[in-house]
């Protein structure tokens, strides 16, 4: 979706004269003078999910005209052993044939849509265990073919595939942003309407708006889609009511997944979750550990956005340094719960090595490999019970890396113009920091099958057996949804103040096959953007104060920080204690 710009929100009357309105409630004053009747202002959802430009409407036009044409025209011989279940087939009919063929034709649509299942569709095996995006399978079921969740569904299917194969050298791409135009003309008109604004089906296309983007975004400013898709999903649910949507089994399933992805926005943005953690904690899945998980991560993303507020505006004076200073108790307070609540996890829903790589066994002390193209770090390798699980262990750890950097800033902001390397609250952060990237690092090989090829090979045997399973498809080693799990906790690695170069450079590595291997574009926009916390953000507030942190220190109002208790460590860490694999 091209960004247009800043929407108006001027009365429908103004906009169709094309001046500037006031935008004055209830009504236009503008109006008022010039005697006209002023016709209202759009819904909010309406403008975020607005049909943003007169060539978006042309490219609808032209999909519609050349979609039952070209219907019958995508297909792919696949291996006759693996038929697409029942819920994704084509509407499309398949061209039959007098003379028999090596595999039966199966229609590109419907190959696209097992493709899409199998890759990030996962459904629970049993009652205790968590799926993903398993609301699509009952509400694709119920959708006709031509709304706007089939065609939302369907451009991300295209894209995926188009990303990781070509089928017979068919433009997927094409394919996908022709089913992307329609999809938003299809939500764009559900929105406006009031029997369909606020369904499961509209909020399950909005949610797969999102996911498009992540799919095929390859500059920055697409993600500008992905934000305001997001945002209007969080309005579908303020409008609908949380205890209606929540009504449902799948509408709970929606309401989780909405919240799942505010927080991918709220800590990645840095702003506090709108409608506060309270409401959202008290509707959907509350006791799960996905459930607690989400609630310190909102926690996390609501007391980053307080301290920045803070630091924007604030003055050093005994007062600002006592309430910075407790804002950094705050810190340590939320971190020291996460971590008992990590040291509470039973043992059958927490991660367990299952080997030891070293540097010799990758080439990597000879200097003939880098780390960027080995597929695991030096160190212990940690398999899980299921992806769902293995990814709230890392929303959990990256949560401990914000809240250690966001200590660093405050202790450095508190130390100014002194230095802040050597105190108490620093190392603190930093053993934090670095017991946190190390358990990440260990859960990387198992997002991306690195486990299930060496157990084909024969280099071990585990009986460990998964709680959930992709709804289509074989078990294959590379599965899209755990790279997208990775993104943002590689990201973290990435551009982290304390991981060392070697970290640093085996996440870009990771980062990388994400993007080339799994199919997930939006992986090379974190990876080439040049950022590190917290040091940019702690220059940043000494600049604001004139001086320059790059210089030697000046006297200032000294500050004595308190001592911190130790915060007790996760159970991985706890275990291996001075094994680190992080080199020096």
């Amino acid at each position: 979706m091209v960004y247009g710009g800043k929407p108006s929100r001027g009365c429908r009357t103004c906009r169709t004269r094309r001046i500037k309105c006031d935008e004055a409630k209830p009504t236009c004053k503008r109006c008022e003078k010039s005697k006209r009747e002023c016709l209202g202002y759009r819904p909010e959802f309406e403008i975020v999910h607005r049909d943003q430009t007169r060539s978006t409407v042309r490219r609808m036009r032209r999909a519609v005209s050349q979609q039952r044409q070209q219907e019958q025209q995508y297909y792919l011989l696949t291996p006759s052993h693996s038929p697409p279940p029942q819920l994704f087939q084509s509407s499309s009919r398949q061209t039959q044939s007098p003379s028999p063929v090596p595999a039966p034709t199966i229609p590109i649509g419907q190959r696209a849509a097992c493709h899409f299942a199998s890759n990030f569709i996962l459904v629970p095996l049993d009652s205790h265990a968590q799926g993903f995006m398993d609301y699509l399978v009952p509400l694709l079921d119920a959708e006709p073919p031509g709304s706007a969740l089939s065609y939302a569904f369907n451009s991300c299917a295209f894209a995926l595939l188009g990303n990781r194969s070509r089928a017979d050298n068919m433009d997927l791409a094409k394919r996908s942003l022709k089913e992307h135009t329609l999809a938003l003309a299809r939500t764009h008109a559900a929105l406006g309407d009031p029997a369909t604004a606020t369904t499961d089906a509209t909020l399950a296309a909005v949610l797969m708006l999102c996911l498009y983007e992540t799919i095929t975004a390859v500059k920055e400013s697409r993600m500008l889609a992905w934000r305001s898709h997001i945002m209007g999903a969080v309005h579908i649910i303020k409008t609908r009511g949380r205890e209606e949507i929540c009504r449902t089994k799948t509408g709970t399933i929606l309401f989780n997944s909405v919240r799942h992805q505010l927080i991918s926005r709220t800590l990645s943005a840095g702003i506090p979750p709108p409608l506060g953690v309270d409401w959202w904690m008290q509707g959907g899945d509350t006791d799960s550990l996905p459930a607690t998980c989400q609630l310190f991560s909102l926690k996390t993303g609501e007391l980053r956005a307080e301290v920045a507020r803070l630091m924007t505006g604030i003055s050093r004076t005994e007062e600002s340094i006592k309430i910075m200073l407790e804002m950094s108790q705050r810190v340590r307070s939320l971190d020291h719960d996460i971590a008992t609540w990590l040291d509470s996890i039973p043992p059958e829903s927490s991660p367990r090595t299952l080997c030891w790589m070293w540097d010799d066994e990758f080439n990597l002390s000879r200097g003939t490999k880098s780390y960027g193209e080995v597929a695991v770090f030096p160190g212990r390798v940690d398999i899980y019970p299921d992806l769902v699980t293995a990814n709230t262990w890392n929303i959990a750890r990256v949560a401990r890396l914000l809240l250690a950097s966001l200590s660093i800033r405050i202790t450095a902001w508190a130390s100014s113009p002194m230095g802040y390397h050597n105190t108490t609250e620093y190392m603190t952060s930093q053993r934090i920091s670095e017991g946190a990237i190390t358990d990440i690092i260990a859960s990387v090989p198992y997002h991306l099958g690195w486990h299930t090829k060496q157990r084909m090979r024969g280099m071990f045997h585990d009986s460990t057996s998964e709680h959930s399973g992709f709804a289509c498809g074989e078990d294959v080693p590379i599965k899209a949804l755990p790279g997208l799990f990775l993104i943002w906790s590689l990201t973290c690695i990435k551009n982290f103040d304390l991981s060392t170069e070697e970290q640093r450079a085996w996440a870009k590595g990771r980062l990388k096959f994400i993007e080339e291997q799994v199919g997930l574009k939006y992986a090379r926009i974190v990876n080439d953007v040049d950022f590190r916390f917290p040091s940019m953000m702690i220059r940043q507030d000494r600049l604001k104060e004139g001086l320059d942190p790059l210089k030697g220190h000046s006297s200032g109002l000294p500050l004595r920080l308190k001592v911190v208790p130790q915060t007790p460590m996760t159970p991985e860490s706890l275990d291996y204690g001075e094994r680190s694999p992080s080199p020096e």
